[in-house]
């Protein structure tokens, strides 16, 4: 008899440490998160910014279409380029910031991959539609400030995340991980 209280406050102890581990943790990953959402944001809107990465998704888009005109169209980085693309879009209109930064991620990984196909090749760097394409590109980056910005959030959301007693409430309530946003790397 003696062993089924023992038993039965051992589990009113566990079950109320760990509501009191959530109630103590979820706010600051709450925080955190918002923190990383609010830093996003400026990346992202307004649309019509010109230094912005919808506005530099819409002239790699314009580079993707000179070199599909150029006879690009048929090899793996045109199409990886216009799926990448697709999600990125996708990700703007109905995703969450991890989705977006994910999208972002891989539209830079694949615009740098364009731009390596092109210079690396006679035939694509000889087309001026397609050079001066890839340059608007290029040339459309975000304030450096705003990416940093964004970066340092996600890796204190990460810290925050990653602590001790706030790594099993993250798992539970899924705080999943947020990526930093990296530049497509063009080589200079």
């Amino acid at each position: 008899m003696r062993f089924k209280w023992v038993l039965l406050a051992l589990v009113v102890v566990v079950i109320g440490g760990a509501v009191a581990l959530v109630l103590v943790e979820r706010p600051k990953l709450d925080d955190a998160r918002t923190a990383v959402d609010q830093a996003w944001k400026p990346l992202t809107t307004p649309a019509d910014s010109p230094n912005l990465l919808v506005a530099r998704a819409q002239k790699l888009e314009g580079a993707l279409s000179a070199f599909d005109a150029a006879g690009g169209q048929d090899r793996s980085v045109s199409r990886d380029l216009h799926a990448a693309l697709k999600a990125w879009n996708a990700a703007l209109k109905d995703g969450s910031t991890t989705d977006q930064v994910k999208a972002a991620n891989t539209v830079e990984a694949q615009g740098a991959r364009l731009w390596a196909n092109v210079t690396g090749s006679a035939r694509f760097s000889g087309q001026p539609a397609v050079k001066d394409a890839l340059a608007a590109w290029a040339g459309t980056k975000p304030p450096q400030a705003l990416i940093t910005k964004f970066n340092t959030k996600s890796r204190e959301y990460e810290d925050t995340r990653t602590t001790f007693l706030a790594r099993p409430v993250a798992l539970a309530l899924s705080y999943g991980t947020i990526p930093t946003f990296q530049l497509g790397d063009l080589g200079f």
